[in-house]
């Protein structure tokens, strides 16, 4: 029976409709290439909607909630309905066909040839109905790419091409049966609903190709990306001779990348500024590293408590969560450096890390990773310009006027807290008022200690003494 087509096997009913017969036919196949469409979009929707993506997602939920009520309640019900009603009704048409043509008197033939255009009438209008089903589908496909899981727009392409192949195989069956009749009222209205089902159909297809060109550009720009990061991760492997200037280059060439690439690796809500896609953990993964941060990592020999581990046999980091925000931040700016410098550093324990110069000693391998992670977390043109911003200064000398708008106090009550270069960095490091101006401290805008913050200024000859 007709009505349980739908129920058989897929490999069954792709045998019926490849048969040669005439039920379930085109319009029958059209409301399928709908019903699929539905399916996929459900799938994306049901993915975007996923509480582990309700953040990422929060702007589209109750948009794709609507569209999936009324796929689930009104459309895809409707075009399951629809394929077994034009497999009937066709088979009805065809029926009254066999009867015409088997008949010999040619009274009853002529009404019987009424009778299989009447009935040819509604199979003509059931792929109406489907058409504008599969419009509102192709629609919905738009939407959900757009506003969708990006990781899942393969299926919404899909959806989309499924639409529009139902609504042009609807548009072909409508031009086809038309053929059969007379030009009347009937013929009239049918011929002016299928130029809107071709308007909407040009309209749609033009979507098509856009959002196909939308993917080629994202696979172009995943691809770039993607090899950018090979690049950075092997750009140091096995090279003993690794310079300041090498260390700040790369540091630089992964801000950058994080930067061109943010919507990749952030999705829908890319950071607003350069300091936002300063992450550590973001890199260590997009290096493939598995990152852990825990609650203890225990002590090493010396019963001192480690702050970081690495693992380079088993592409592990792991990150002791006890300490301070910007000791830990500093800790995995740290490993990261390791992980990008020192890849013969099988495992390696590191203690808790601020940035400071209290061992100078370390070996040249620890100082590297400090480099690292300082030039990383504070890059030298945004501390330029924010400094310059927030100081009016390109350099900061002591002078009656810096004594006065930083202190209030003279050049001589100054000198007196101030006796090394190091104080005046520090004071700078955590200033938070200045010409009757409050803001957050370079130590607080770059996440790191005020010690961090007062070398690099340094580093950068910001400070004058």
């Amino acid at each position: 029976m007709s009505t349980d087509l739908l129920q058989l096997p897929t490999i069954y009913l792709l045998e019926k409709i490849g048969a040669g017969n005439h039920k379930p036919g085109s319009g029958s196949a059209a409301a399928l290439n709908g019903i699929l469409s539905c399916k996929l979009l459900m799938t994306v929707i049901e993915l975007t909607l996923d509480p582990k993506r309700a953040k990422t997602y929060s702007s589209s939920k109750k948009e794709l909630e609507g569209i999936r009520n009324k796929i689930t309640n009104d459309i895809g019900p409707r075009l399951e309905t629809l394929f077994e009603e034009d497999s009937r009704q066709f088979d009805k048409t065809i029926q009254k066909r066999r009867d015409r043509n088997s008949e010999t008197n040619q009274r009853v033939k002529n009404e019987l040839q009424e009778d299989s255009l009447r009935e040819l009438k509604l199979s003509t209008e059931i792929p109406i109905e489907i058409a504008l089903l599969c419009i509102q589908l192709a629609k919905y496909s738009v939407v959900v790419f757009n506003k969708g899981f990006k990781a899942a727009r393969g299926d919404s392409g899909v959806a989309l091409g499924n639409a529009l192949s139902g609504l042009t195989g609807c548009i072909s069956i409508i031009s086809l049966n038309i053929q059969s009749f007379p030009k009347s009222t009937w013929t009239d209205s049918i011929q002016l609903q299928k130029k809107e089902l071709k308007k909407e159909f040009q309209m749609l297809n033009e979507q098509n190709v856009r959002l196909m060109s939308v993917l080629d550009e994202e696979a172009e720009r995943r691809c770039e990306f993607l090899a950018e990061f090979i690049d950075i991760r092997k750009s140091f492997y096995g090279k003993s001779a690794i310079t300041n200037s090498d260390i700040e280059n790369l540091a630089r060439r992964i801000q950058n990348t994080l930067w061109e690439y943010s919507e990749l690796i952030w999705g829908n809500e890319p950071p607003n500024n350069l300091l936002d896609v300063l992450n550590p953990e973001k890199v260590i993964e997009l290096l493939k590293y598995a990152f852990h941060k825990v609650q203890t990592l225990g002590v090493n020999e010396q019963n001192e408590e480690i702050a970081g581990i690495i693992n380079n046999k088993d592409f592990t980091i792991k990150i002791s969560g006890m300490y301070e925000p910007e000791v830990v931040n500093f800790t995995s700016a740290h490993e990261l450096g390791h992980a990008l410098l020192h890849d013969r550093l099988e495992l390696h324990r590191d203690l808790p890390l601020d940035g400071s110069e209290a061992a100078k000693s370390r070996p040249i391998e620890e100082r590297q990773a400090d480099k690292f992670a300082a030039a990383f977390l504070m890059p030298s043109k945004t501390v330029i310009q924010l400094f310059n911003g927030l100081f009016q200064l390109k350099r900061f000398r002591i002078n009656e006027e810096t004594a006065r708008l930083l202190t209030y106090s003279s050049v001589y009550e100054l000198r007196k807290k101030v006796k090394t270069k190091r104080d005046l960095s520090r004071i700078i490091a955590k200033c938070g008022y200045y010409d009757l101006r409050t803001f957050n401290s370079l130590a607080k805008v770059f996440k790191v200690s005020t010690e961090a913050m007062a070398i690099r200024l340094e580093e950068l000859g910001l400070i004058e003494f």
